[in-house]
């Protein structure tokens, strides 16, 4: 990632294919010189740099004064624009093509191509968004439900960075009071009340740990999670994915071992974007391609998030031990329609009653899937959506943790004092109040191009 803060960068901001806009945006000292350098003789007025945010029809023209397109100019300067920089969005008509010509033509005046996430790394190290805000906007971007998208903007609005400051601010009440009992120890003074500071750190860290805890349904909402179909052969696996895509998406027969390979469908359950797979039935294999079948059913539970494992009449297979735990497992009994019969030799019994022929007991395997997922957590609430921030509230957890400890033992406070100290270093990583280089070259690399 180039470090500049003082050249001029230009990429497209829209996606990839055809639309009826598209927009190259511009950013850096000389954007709006560049953009009057692009324009016919009558528009070059937009080089005097007057009225910033009023939009403007101009013609684009390449270095042989042939016309490029004609789009809507729309600039902004510095600091009140979305890097904080002087910037102008070039908004064309948004054939692909068109789009690359004005792209050239910026570049050929002196503009670089921006890198991923270049703009919204400017704008962090511009003041303009703290550097959990700053991820939020990947995470606009990519949200595949509805709930994702509200967390996202939650996240983007700075209610996360709002609590960690709060929380910033509390435990460095605590380390005052801590460095003011070090400022009279040889004066033999106890001016901590040990026991109120020792309350305080345990809610500190109780209220950290609930945030932390967010992410085992943020990870879903951010990422998706992967929702395994499992169970013996002709249990009517594929029946029940077709039966949620609502489409036929996997063959059905009667035949056992008829899916050979697992077959994925993406969907929306309870406000999580879950990837759906059929597997092949487990049983011992009877060609090598129903063994390759296997294995892969296998390897595909062993990293699955949630497992629906299948049976059917006469035997109602329970879910192997080896294979998948009571936690990360709905048992279902499928195909309703067929005589009830107890299952065998099992103290687990089967949560949900199907028949995927029938649609009966569908939704109840849709609720049983997403209240899974959702772990007891709303998804209106959760703030904590990244891997980075749940890692770095756990620390801060630790910590005050730690510090408790070191206070109940009667440790020095100098010890007391780091670890608060401690805690505020790592809740200071999440909004960027502290942030080391490699680490915004980690997370900007991940952005699109244009944001």
């Amino acid at each position: 990632m180039l470090s500049s803060r003082y050249d001029t960068i230009v990429a497209i901001a829209t996606p990839e294919g055809a639309g009826a806009l598209g927009v190259v945006r511009v950013s850096g000292p000389d954007a709006w010189s560049l953009a009057a350098a692009a324009l016919t003789e009558t528009d070059k007025i937009f080089a005097k740099r007057t009225e910033p945010r009023r939009a403007r029809v101009a013609v684009i023209k390449d270095s042989d004064g042939s016309p490029l397109d004609q789009a809507v100019l729309l600039p902004w300067r510095g600091p009140a624009s979305y890097t904080g920089e002087d910037l102008v969005e070039f908004i064309c008509h948004g054939g692909r093509e068109t789009l690359r010509l004005v792209l050239r033509r910026l570049i050929a005046l002196g503009a670089r191509p921006a890198e991923p996430g270049e703009y919204t790394r400017r704008a962090f190290i511009n003041g303009k968004m703290t550097l959990e805000q700053a991820e939020a906007v990947a995470a606009v971007t990519n949200a595949g439900t509805e709930a994702a998208a509200r967390s996202a903007a939650r996240l983007l609005e700075g209610r996360l960075g709002r609590e960690i400051r709060a929380l910033r601010d509390e435990i460095g009440d605590l380390l005052g009071l801590i460095e003011i009992g070090l400022d009279f120890v040889e004066e033999d003074l106890d001016v901590v009340n040990r026991e109120r500071v020792s309350k305080s750190l345990e809610e500190l860290a109780e209220r950290v740990r609930a945030f932390a805890d967010q992410y085992r349904l943020g990870r879903y909402l951010r990422h998706g999670a992967r929702v395994v179909i499992a169970g013996p052969p002709n249990v009517g696996k594929s029946t029940l994915l077709n039966r949620l895509a609502g489409y036929e998406r996997a063959i059905v027969s009667e035949i056992p071992g008829t899916t050979r390979d697992y077959l994925d469908i993406s969907m929306d359950v309870g406000g999580v974007r879950v990837q759906l797979i059929d597997t092949a039935g487990l049983r011992a294999a009877m060609d090598s391609i129903e063994a390759e079948g296997t294995q892969r059913s296998q390897q595909l539970l062993g990293s699955a998030d949630l497992a629906v494992w299948l049976s059917s009449p006469p035997d109602f297979a329970p879910p192997p031990d080896d294979l998948v735990s009571r936690e990360t497992c709905l048992w279902v009994r499928g195909k309703a329609d067929l005589p009830d019969l107890p299952p065998k030799d099992s103290q687990f019994h089967p949560q949900i009653v199907l028949s995927a022929k029938s649609g009966e007991g569908i939704n109840d395997l849709l609720d049983a899937i997403g209240t899974r997922l959702r772990h007891g957590f709303d998804p209106g609430e959760v703030l904590v959506l990244e891997e980075r921030h749940a890692k770095l509230l756990t620390e801060t957890a630790v910590a005050l943790e730690n510090t408790r400890k070191a206070l109940l033992e009667a440790a020095g406070d100098e010890l007391i004092a780091e670890e608060l100290r401690t805690a505020l270093h790592s809740l200071g990583e999440i909004t960027g109040a502290l942030t080391a280089e490699d680490l915004l070259n980690r997370i900007f690399a991940g952005f699109c191009i244009g944001k």
